[in-house]
C-alpha cells in the first residue's frame, strides 16, 4: 500500500466536501489541517497523545529529570529509600515487573500465561471467566494469538491472576 500524501487528503476533501474546500481555497480556513478537522478526516490530537508522543522522543535524562520533577509536585506517590530511587529513577513500589506496555502485554507475559495454560489445561476462555469476565469474551484469546490491545481492567484482572497462580 503506498505511503499518505499530503495530496490525497486535499483530494478527498476536493471530492467528497467541496464546500469546505472551496472555503480553504478562500482563504477562510488556515489550514488543510484544520478543514480536515472539521469534516472529522483528521482527529485534534489529545493532550495524552502529545505526552506519549513526547516522552517517546525524550532522552532517558529528560525522562528522568520529568519523573524527579511529578515526585516532587506530588503527582506520583514517593519511592522507596535505600532503592534506584534515591539516585533519581522511579521503581516500582513492590519490586514486581509490569505485565504490559500501555495496552499491550509484553511478549515475557504472553509467554507466562501461555506457559500457566498449557500447565493447568485452560484455554483462553477460561483464564477470562477465572478472572470474572464474560467466558465468550475473546479479547485475551485475540491478545495472546495477534498482540492486539486489551482493556485496562483485562490487565489489572491478569495482573491479579498472573500472582495467584506464580506457583504454577
Amino acid at each position: 500500500m503506498p505511503k499518505k500524501r499530503k495530496c490525497d487528503d486535499e483530494l478527498r476533501l476536493m471530492a467528497e466536501y467541496p464546500g469546505v474546500y472551496g472555503d480553504l481555497l478562500a482563504g477562510r480556513i488556515q489550514t488543510l489541517k484544520q478543514a480536515l478537522r472539521i469534516v472529522g478526516l483528521a482527529p485534534k490530537r489529545t493532550r495524552v497523545e502529545k505526552l506519549k508522543a513526547s516522552w517517546a522522543k525524550a532522552s532517558a535524562g529528560e525522562r528522568d529529570e520529568f519523573l524527579q520533577w511529578l515526585l516532587v509536585s506530588g503527582a506520583l506517590p514517593s519511592a522507596p529509600t535505600g532503592t534506584a530511587a534515591s539516585e533519581g529513577s522511579v521503581v516500582p513500589k513492590t519490586g514486581e515487573f509490569p505485565i504490559a506496555s500501555g495496552r499491550y502485554l509484553l511478549p515475557s507475559t504472553i509467554a507466562r500465561i501461555k506457559d500457566i495454560m498449557v500447565k493447568r489445561r485452560l484455554n483462553a476462555d477460561s483464564v477470562m471467566e477465572e478472572m470474572g469476565f464474560a467466558s465468550g469474551d475473546r479479547a485475551l484469546a485475540r491478545a495472546l494469538l495477534r498482540n492486539t490491545s486489551l482493556r485496562l481492567a483485562v490487565i489489572a484482572a491478569l495482573d491479579r491472576w498472573l500472582r495467584a497462580n506464580s506457583e504454577v
